[in-house]
Protein backbone atom coordinates (compact mmCIF):
# COMPACT_ATOMS: atom_id res chain seq x y z
CA UNK A 1 0.00 0.00 0.00
CA UNK A 2 1.12 3.51 -0.72
CA UNK A 3 -0.43 6.73 0.55
CA UNK A 4 -0.27 8.78 -2.66
CA UNK A 5 -2.26 11.92 -1.99
CA UNK A 6 -4.06 13.03 1.14
CA UNK A 7 -7.14 10.81 1.67
CA UNK A 8 -6.05 8.30 -1.05
CA UNK A 9 -4.26 4.96 -0.63
CA UNK A 10 -2.99 2.98 -3.64
CA UNK A 11 -2.63 -0.82 -3.53
CA UNK A 12 -0.98 -3.30 -5.89
CA UNK A 13 -0.07 -6.96 -5.66
CA UNK A 14 1.04 -10.09 -7.40
CA UNK A 15 0.43 -13.70 -6.37
CA UNK A 16 1.97 -16.92 -7.66
CA UNK A 17 0.91 -20.45 -6.78
CA UNK A 18 1.81 -23.91 -7.99
CA UNK A 19 -0.85 -25.40 -10.24
CA UNK A 20 -3.36 -27.10 -7.90
CA UNK A 21 -4.55 -29.66 -10.49
CA UNK A 22 -2.35 -32.51 -11.66
CA UNK A 23 -2.46 -33.82 -15.23
CA UNK A 24 -3.90 -37.10 -13.91
CA UNK A 25 -6.88 -35.27 -12.32
CA UNK A 26 -8.04 -33.18 -15.29
CA UNK A 27 -11.24 -35.18 -15.89
CA UNK A 28 -12.47 -34.65 -12.33
CA UNK A 29 -11.97 -30.88 -12.52
CA UNK A 30 -13.90 -30.11 -15.72
CA UNK A 31 -16.70 -28.36 -13.80
CA UNK A 32 -14.28 -26.38 -11.61
CA UNK A 33 -11.12 -25.78 -13.66
CA UNK A 34 -9.25 -23.87 -10.94
CA UNK A 35 -5.86 -23.91 -12.67
CA UNK A 36 -4.90 -20.28 -12.04
CA UNK A 37 -1.29 -19.71 -11.02
CA UNK A 38 -0.77 -15.93 -11.38
CA UNK A 39 -2.92 -13.04 -10.09
CA UNK A 40 -2.30 -9.31 -10.56
CA UNK A 41 -4.23 -6.87 -8.38
CA UNK A 42 -4.57 -3.09 -8.07
CA UNK A 43 -6.83 -0.75 -6.17
CA UNK A 44 -7.40 2.64 -4.66
CA UNK A 45 -9.12 3.66 -1.42
CA UNK A 46 -10.44 7.15 -0.72
CA UNK A 47 -11.13 8.25 2.81
CA UNK A 48 -14.55 9.93 2.65
CA UNK A 49 -14.73 10.91 6.30
CA UNK A 50 -13.03 10.00 9.56
CA UNK A 51 -15.22 6.89 9.78
CA UNK A 52 -15.74 5.78 6.16
CA UNK A 53 -13.80 4.69 3.06
CA UNK A 54 -14.65 3.95 -0.55
CA UNK A 55 -12.53 1.33 -2.36
CA UNK A 56 -12.22 0.35 -6.02
CA UNK A 57 -10.14 -2.76 -6.77
CA UNK A 58 -9.29 -4.85 -9.81
CA UNK A 59 -7.93 -8.41 -10.15
CA UNK A 60 -6.76 -10.23 -13.26
CA UNK A 61 -5.88 -13.93 -13.08
CA UNK A 62 -3.69 -14.80 -16.05
CA UNK A 63 -4.77 -17.61 -18.35
CA UNK A 64 -3.45 -21.07 -17.52
CA UNK A 65 -4.31 -24.56 -18.70
CA UNK A 66 -3.66 -28.20 -17.86
CA UNK A 67 -3.83 -31.09 -20.30
CA UNK A 68 -4.10 -34.73 -19.33
CA UNK A 69 -5.32 -38.11 -20.52
CA UNK A 70 -8.93 -39.21 -20.09
CA UNK A 71 -8.71 -42.11 -17.60
CA UNK A 72 -12.02 -43.54 -18.88
CA UNK A 73 -10.65 -44.11 -22.42
CA UNK A 74 -7.95 -46.43 -23.70
CA UNK A 75 -4.46 -44.98 -23.09
CA UNK A 76 -3.48 -42.39 -25.69
CA UNK A 77 -6.95 -42.15 -27.29
CA UNK A 78 -8.28 -38.95 -25.76
CA UNK A 79 -6.82 -36.05 -23.88
CA UNK A 80 -8.63 -33.31 -21.99
CA UNK A 81 -7.52 -29.71 -21.60
CA UNK A 82 -8.99 -27.32 -19.05
CA UNK A 83 -8.15 -23.64 -18.78
CA UNK A 84 -9.22 -20.58 -16.85
CA UNK A 85 -8.75 -16.80 -16.89
CA UNK A 86 -10.57 -14.42 -14.56
CA UNK A 87 -11.35 -10.71 -14.20
CA UNK A 88 -12.78 -9.16 -11.07
CA UNK A 89 -13.83 -5.61 -10.23
CA UNK A 90 -14.75 -4.74 -6.67
CA UNK A 91 -16.41 -1.66 -5.25
CA UNK A 92 -16.52 -1.45 -1.48
CA UNK A 93 -17.71 0.92 1.18
CA UNK A 94 -16.56 0.57 4.78
CA UNK A 95 -17.65 2.46 7.85
CA UNK A 96 -17.25 2.33 11.61
CA UNK A 97 -20.30 2.43 13.86
CA UNK A 98 -18.51 2.17 17.20
CA UNK A 99 -16.28 4.91 18.53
Amino acid sequence: MYKAIENYTLMAGYSYNENPIKESEVLFNILAPAVIQNHITAGVTRKISEDSDLTLAFMYALNNSVKGANPLEAPGQQSIEISMRQWQIEVGYSFCLIK
